[in-house]
């Protein structure tokens, strides 16, 4: 029974988040691609494991592994189109005990029997003048570019916000990504994670930066500019004016629920959380 709204995100959390620490498994899965890449004649420099699993943002029953292999670029990149290296890059990881594998925009996803699956993102490096790693560059085969990216540094970057803002920056960022996962347009999980890196607010509660999130996020749909390039630029006109209208609606419910927490008002304020996040966000009482 939660009576506060502070209680009701607290117990909500603890519904959505993926508790303890599977860096272990992330491990294993990520030798598991690397061997099979390099036994099927892909040349791999390094494998980095990221997303929401190391960064402990990861969604119950719904998270993957990814994984990063960095390719040597003149065998495998060099001339070739985002789908040709992501193309190889799935018929090299093959079937087997994994299942089967298959392509979307930017990665090749295995299926494995039990959970998790992986979702393997090719990638080469991106060195300056002195041979010093800057970066990388992962495929987008939808558009057929080459994305500028930074895993380790955008790691880092969620790591000190914890330290600065305290633990509800990582809860927040949680809760956000079950949102997001209901939506009908939805946003990337790094697009989500940028924006709340660009807010600057309150982390006392959690109503307060949720609501400045829905806020803030209206305007970095169309432009997003972070780390050198538009984070937004995934999104075609449709999809911006849909998650525009779904993030307009959000923020107009969730003023009026911080405003009836700021009353003591839990009673009218959880059921309005309610119907922002869903079935999981608790009931009052």
């Amino acid at each position: 029974m939660v009576w506060t709204t502070e209680a009701a995100f607290a117990r909500f959390y603890e519904e959505v988040n993926l508790p303890g620490d599977h860096r272990t498994t992330a491990n294993a899965r990520r030798e598991w691609v690397v061997d099979r890449l390099r036994n099927n004649g892909i040349e791999v420099l390094e494998a980095i494991a990221f997303g929401s699993i190391p960064r402990y943002t990861a969604l119950k029953e719904h998270a993957d592994v990814d994984v990063m292999a960095v390719l040597h670029y003149g065998k495998h990149i060099k001339d070739r189109r985002p789908s040709q290296v992501l193309l190889a890059v799935k018929n090299a990881l093959g079937t087997g005990q994994a299942g089967a594998g298959r392509r979307n925009g930017q990665a090749v996803t295995v299926s494995f029997q039990s959970w998790p699956n992986i979702d393997v993102v090719p990638a080469s490096r991106v060195n300056d003048n002195n041979g010093k790693v800057t970066g990388y560059e992962i495929p987008d085969m939808t558009r057929e570019i080459w994305l500028p990216t930074n895993p380790p540094q955008h790691s880092s970057d969620i790591a000190a916000a914890v330290t600065a803002r305290g633990s509800r920056f990582r809860r927040v960022i949680t809760m956000l990504k079950h949102w997001n996962r209901r939506q009908p347009v939805k946003l990337q999980s790094y697009h989500l994670e940028v924006i709340a890196l660009k807010l600057s607010t309150s982390w006392d509660d959690y109503s307060w930066p949720v609501f400045k999130w829905f806020e803030l996020a209206q305007s970095e749909i169309h432009w997003c500019w972070h780390a050198g390039q538009d984070v937004s630029g995934y999104l075609n006109y449709e999809q911006r004016q849909a998650i525009t209208a779904q993030l307009a609606s959000a923020t107009n419910t969730a003023r009026s629920a911080w405003l009836k927490a700021c009353t003591d008002k839990h009673s009218e304020a959880i059921p309005l959380w309610r119907n922002v996040f869903g079935m999981k966000f608790p009931t009052y009482g």
